[in-house]
């Protein structure tokens, strides 16, 4: 029971828990960026499906991971987490952005194979990818300095 009690304490004083849900969306919008490039490149519905599922996990997880950001900062920093504000600029514009490309996407399935909406969907997936990379990078300049 002590080996329990250790485990919760660990995982719910100890531990911040953003650092559990970042690397989610960073992760996910990778792979929907790979996955819309092999959707091109093999001119394949199944790559393009696969990287539609992508998105929408990449707002999902983006959301959880800013919400559990906002609990650590006032939680773990007390209010005075450094670049707090270009991180919630950051995580709010990937949120968006991926909800926005994941509701364009379900309301139209032929986006990518639409030749006016084509380049627009897949620079979706590449600014997701980006605004991803970037929130990664100050997370990290938080934690380990520039």
């Amino acid at each position: 029971m002590e080996f329990v009690n250790r485990l919760v304490t660990a995982l719910v004083d100890l531990h911040p828990w953003h650092v559990l849900t970042v690397h989610f969306p960073i992760a996910i919008s990778t792979v929907g960026l790979l996955a819309i490039v092999l959707a091109l490149w093999r001119r394949s519905d199944l790559f393009e499906h696969f990287a539609y599922f992508n998105v929408i996990l990449v707002a999902i997880s983006t959301a959880v991971a800013g919400l559990l950001g906002l609990r650590d900062h006032f939680v773990r920093f007390e209010g005075d987490t450094p670049y707090v504000s270009i991180k919630i600029f950051l995580g709010i514009s990937l949120l968006l952005l991926a909800s926005v490309t994941a509701l364009a996407r379900r309301r139209n399935p032929d986006l990518l194979w639409n030749g006016s909406s084509r380049l627009l969907y897949v620079a979706a997936y590449v600014s997701c990818f980006l605004l991803a990379a970037a929130l990664g990078f100050v997370g990290g300049s938080i934690l380990y300095g520039f």
